[in-house]
This record gives C-alpha cells, structure tokens and sequence, in this order.
C-alpha cells in the first residue's frame, strides 16, 4: 500500500524518515515499488525529490538519507500504483507555484470517477500525469485560487469541504502543503496482510506529538530520528512507526498546522 509520512515543527528539524525504512516499505517487504517522493520545505519554496522506481534499491534515495535537510515542514509518500503507470509523472509529492509559493501534495487511496466530474473536465490539461490524485491536487488548486486573499481559515474551509466531496468517491488520505501551512485530511486505507489486502478501513493515517517533556532530547525508532527536539512537532504516518505515542485520526479529521502549531482541526 501508499505510505504517507510528514511533519510540521516550530524549529528546523533534521529529520531521518530515512529513505531505509522508506526503502524496506518500497520493494523489500511490501508491494510499494512504483515510485517515492519526498519535499523538504524551505520558505516558499522546497527541496523535492522524486524518482518512480524502488526506494529499497535506489542511488538517489541513499544520497537524500546521507544529506537530511533540516526543515520546519516535511512530506513524503511510498507510491503502491493503482492509477497512472509508474513513472515519473505520477510520482508524488506533486508540486506547483501558486502565488510565489511552491505547493506540494501526496495522496494514498483511490478517486474512483474524479476524471467524470464536471468541475475536473477542464482541469486534465493542467496535469502532467495521468492519476487521479494530481486531478485532485488541480482541484483543490482551482478552489483556492479563487479565494480572496490570503486568509488561513477560508483556506482551510475549502480543504475541509474537498476533502468531504473526495471521501465520497473512494479513500481519500491527503498531505497538502502551501508554502506555510501544512494540511492533513484522515481516511480509511487498505492494509496488506498475510492473507492478502484488506478492504479500506481506518485508520488512513496517525498522529505522534511532542511537548515540552521531549524538548532537548534525541527521538529515534528504527528507520526515523529526529536529532534534538527543540519546540512542538507533529508527525503523521500511515502506520504508526513504534508502540509509542501514536493515535489514530478518525475518518474524515482535517487539520491545519504551520511551525509544529495546529491551527485549525474539525472532523466530520
């Protein structure tokens, strides 16, 4: 399955979600060997690096682990295809500038019917791939290109009542970022087991916080580590990455955050 992981922190963060884990969910343990991604955001702007082949056997994704870039906001996604080839062009994060700012997004689940909607019929020239998750991504574009201004919580209303319409035609776990506000939405989600893959269930994607007891200290689990916690910071994975610390987010949670605060949170 799709792999999600991001962060949102006060302060720049290194952060190894170190493309090893990434790696073993990319091709050595699971089915995830369709592409990678990951953005590292600066400013207005962000380091993205993508590729559309393993991460367990890619050059590129050791040379990102051995040079983390400390960042307040962090996306990255392990792509499993279920629509699109796996190529370059469908490999998320998905990015655009909007207003100066460089806007990211990745997504696990599936759209079915996107491409029938009236309000995407002439968004599919704006795409370079052909999933239905960079349709979403132009989107949720269109919407907020027609705001006035700037305003954080008419954004954030736009995201929540997408991410409502996109529940609606299948699984619809979404990391947006937009140049300062990172955006979460909470679905359900396939599990691969021993068995075989499950039909979509919660949770799409969980959370991990810390506070002040954790300030001035190391965390690392195997596969991730964040050298010295030094301010609030949110993680965000599909599948809790240890025992500890980790909550699930219910179907249909949206949250806003930008420098390890959360602004706005609703559920459905």
């Amino acid at each position: 399955m799709c792999e999600l992981f991001a962060m949102s922190a006060s302060t720049p963060q290194r952060v190894r979600y170190e493309l090893d884990r990434f790696a073993a969910e990319g091709g050595e343990r699971h089915r995830n060997r369709d592409g990678w991604g990951i953005m590292f955001a600066q400013d207005r702007d962000a380091y993205l690096f993508r590729e559309p082949d393993p991460a367990a056997t890619s050059e590129l994704t050791k040379m990102v682990v051995r040079n983390e870039r400390p960042c307040k906001h962090l996306i990255a996604h392990v792509r499993r295809a279920t629509a699109g080839k796996p190529e370059l062009a469908n490999t998320h994060p998905f990015d655009r500038v909007v207003h100066g700012r460089r806007h990211a997004f990745a997504h696990n689940g599936a759209l079915s019917g996107i491409e029938d909607r009236e309000d995407t019929s002439e968004l599919a020239v704006e795409t370079i791939g052909d999933t239905d998750s960079e349709l979403a991504f132009m989107l949720l574009l269109s919407r907020l290109r027609k705001l006035e201004g700037d305003d954080p919580a008419a954004r954030f209303e736009t995201f929540v009542r997408f991410a409502a319409e996109m529940r609606e035609l299948g699984s619809a776990n979404f990391l947006f970022f937009d140049g300062l506000y990172l955006f979460v939405h909470a679905d359900r989600r396939r599990f691969e087991t021993e068995t075989g893959v499950t039909e979509p269930r919660e949770p799409g994607l969980n959370i991990r916080s810390f506070d002040t007891e954790h300030y001035g200290k190391k965390w690392e689990r195997p596969g991730v580590s964040i050298n010295e916690i030094s301010g609030p910071v949110h993680l965000f994975a599909s599948v809790p990455l240890d025992a500890e610390g980790w909550e699930p987010l219910p179907r249909g949670t949206c949250m806003m955050l930008r420098d390890g605060k959360i602004h706005a949170h609703s559920k459905a």
